[in-house]
């Protein structure tokens, strides 16, 4: 049982890694096409597609995975098809109310935000949304079995169509203005949701033959979860979607002319952003797989268990994330203008301090989206919704107040970031302090290599900078980090080469 957590985690973080891959193939020529303003819009849809994504679904997905696998850890199966009802018709029906709200005043949305042509992109969201929220009423239930795999494939499924044929709608409609190559993205990423919900409907009638039968215990079993995730799991999001509707004119009135601003804010979030959460794939995954098996335990009242599932996954995480943010802040300087050479121009500076601040938010991020995954598997969801609440009016305080400041402006996005993140990692480490064990030494030591690894890069870099010191430095960097962390990393692979040499013998 313990290793499914770490077969699991597996399997999401290779198919996020392919994600981030088709995602970069598919980022780097849109950006390319739409152009810096181009991705400022196109962020401002997606932050409020997101968020009410979240709202929708985000809960939904988490509550069925606990109680699934409470009620298999308890042996009531017959709770799975009430939960199974209920989730279907909750989830459908919001996300399309919301859905038909963003259709009717999608003019006024846009226009709101500063883009009134994007209302067209905003007309799309009646067809995404409640594809999403079927997509995560099937993810759940099939996660409460620990059954990781369909999630994944179902991912890749979704990037690889995104990456096919937004592209080539965004190529098409670009000819008719930027905004209507942004809503050709959409188009793209609609499609690939449509074909991720048909793939995971077919497991779930071959595999997992769930009725949709009226159970009343279930149902208020549901709510009591469903409610508090919900809400806490967009209070985030909502953050993120406050920044996207005030943030162009809150550097407005700081003296930044409004094309100007939308471009710092493209550069925040759709280039510099999207480098910098390629490492959050190693913590949505673990944290993913974490839930259902904490609460399993939790359910089965194993505390020796749950201290030492959670004391290897903050280790994992904590290896695998540090290394890849110092080694992308290492390398920052040098890789922009390769990745982008017509759309970097004039912005490398504020691309690598955006870089650095980033980096730093994104380790604490990481660790808050495990410390809310253990929140969420033991039950603790109002708590869990108290701490996201305190962290996001304090980083909507700082961004109110340091965006109006010539000399801060767009580095208030990723400044307000890290004490959002810390504060709630703050309060989840207080709550779960009986759980939370992790030894010094796997602390110490990817700390120590990290750092190692980013002057050896950096040294590399000064003396040859361009494309060929650039990958030279990448490879001996990486393997510098795998030589002094080898005691460690053994540490966590060794068991499982144990296992598949007991398997073969």
């Amino acid at each position: 049982m313990k290793n499914s957590v770490g077969k699991g985690a597996f399997l999401l973080i290779l198919s996020g890694f392919l994600c981030k891959i088709f995602g970069a193939f598919f980022r780097l020529p849109l950006t390319n096409i739409i152009g810096i303003e181009g991705i400022g819009i196109f962020q401002m849809v997606m932050s409020l597609y997101s968020l009410s994504l979240v709202l929708v679904t985000g809960g939904v997905t988490n509550s069925l995975s606990k109680l699934v696998s409470s009620a298999r850890a308890c042996g009531e199966f017959k709770k799975i098809n009430g939960y199974f009802r209920i989730a279907l018709l909750f989830s459908a029906g919001l996300s399309l109310v919301l859905g038909l709200v963003y259709a009717f005043f999608s003019g006024q949305i846009s226009s709101l935000q500063g883009i009134p042509n994007a209302k067209y992109s905003y007309m799309l969201l009646v067809f995404l949304l409640p594809l999403g929220a079927l997509i995560g009423v099937y993810r759940g239930i099939i996660q409460g079995y620990e059954n990781m795999a369909p999630t994944a494939v179902s991912q890749v499924i979704e990037q690889s169509i995104k990456l096919c044929l937004g592209l080539m709608f965004a190529k098409i409609l670009i000819n008719y203005g930027v905004a209507s190559g942004v809503f050709g993205a959409l188009l793209g990423i609609t499609a690939g949701e449509v074909l991720a919900f048909l793939y995971l409907a077919f497991v779930m009638l071959i595999k997992y033959r769930t009725k949709t039968e009226k159970n009343k215990q279930c149902r208020a079993s549901f709510f009591k979860a469903v409610l508090p995730l919900s809400v806490g799991n967009s209070i985030i999001p909502l953050t993120h979607a406050i920044d996207s509707i005030f943030i162009v004119s809150l550097l407005v009135k700081a003296g930044i002319a409004q094309n100007e601003a939308t471009r710092l804010y493209g550069l925040q979030t759709g280039v510099v952003g999207a480098l910098l959460n390629f490492p959050l794939i190693i913590s949505l995954s673990v944290g993913m797989s974490l839930l259902p098996k904490v609460s399993y335990l939790s359910s089965i009242k194993d505390e020796k268990g749950q201290i030492e599932i959670i004391s290897k996954c903050f280790s994992i995480l904590w290896l695998f994330v540090l290394p890849l943010v110092f080694g992308i802040a290492s390398i920052a300087k040098i890789i922009y203008p390769i990745v982008y050479p017509n759309l970097i121009n004039g912005y490398l500076d504020y691309a690598v301090v955006l870089t650095y601040i980033g980096g730093i938010s994104t380790v604490l991020t990481a660790l808050m989206q495990l410390f809310l995954s253990l929140l969420q598997a033991k039950g603790l969801y109002l708590f869990s919704m108290i701490s996201s609440i305190f962290g996001s009016l304090i980083k909507i305080f700082l961004v109110m107040t340091l965006a109006l400041q010539k000399n801060v402006h767009i580095f208030a996005l990723p400044i307000s970031n890290i004490f959002l993140a810390g504060s709630v990692c703050l309060f989840a480490i207080i709550k779960l302090k009986n759980l939370i064990k992790i030894p010094f030494y796997n602390l110490a030591l990817p700390l120590m290599c990290s750092v190692i690894m980013f002057l050896l890069v950096k040294v590399i870099l000064t003396l040859f900078n361009n494309l060929w010191g650039l990958i030279f430095a990448v490879i001996v960097g990486g393997a510098s980090y795998i030589l002094l962390a080898l005691p460690l990393i053994l540490q966590f692979v060794k068991p499982l080469l144990q296992k598949k040499l007991r398997n073969v013998e």
